[in-house]
């Protein structure tokens, strides 16, 4: 299965913000290769767990970082990341109720990962000019 990985296309400028991503692609690739192994349940509900805490820790850390540096993206940011808070909650619930489907392996490779790459590289990195624009 290809894993997705972080690369210098996302770079935001802020490095924690970075290291988080990079975290978050890591353990969205554990989720979708646990899923579609078949993995014991409680490794998947402790992925998915694990997920949820740490997404909400970075969403607020992101978007502290984006009104610090003035990014003009902020706020359509702060919308995006409830939509993945959502989204991660919904996956939630439907591996409670189905369990490790096929489909849910491709609702985490569709919604989450490539989401999350997608949202880094088209919404994210906007702050990078804006860091740039500070340490100017």
């Amino acid at each position: 299965m290809p894993r997705i990985q972080w690369d210098e296309s996302m770079a935001t400028g802020v490095d924690t913000v970075d290291a988080q991503h990079r975290q978050l692609i890591a353990w969205l690739n554990d989720l979708m290769e646990a899923i579609s192994r078949g993995r014991a349940r409680s490794e998947i509900q402790g992925l998915l767990a694990k997920l949820g805490a740490y997404s909400t820790f970075h969403f607020g850390h992101e978007e502290e970082c984006m009104v610090r540096y003035k990014c003009p993206a902020a706020e359509a940011n702060m919308l995006a990341h409830k939509d993945f808070v959502a989204t991660l909650a919904d996956l939630t619930d439907a591996f409670e109720r189905d369990g490790a489907t096929a489909h849910l392996v491709v609702r985490v490779e569709v919604e989450m990962l490539r989401w999350l790459t997608t949202h880094i590289r088209r919404t994210d990195t906007l702050l990078l000019p804006c860091v740039k624009a500070a340490q100017s």
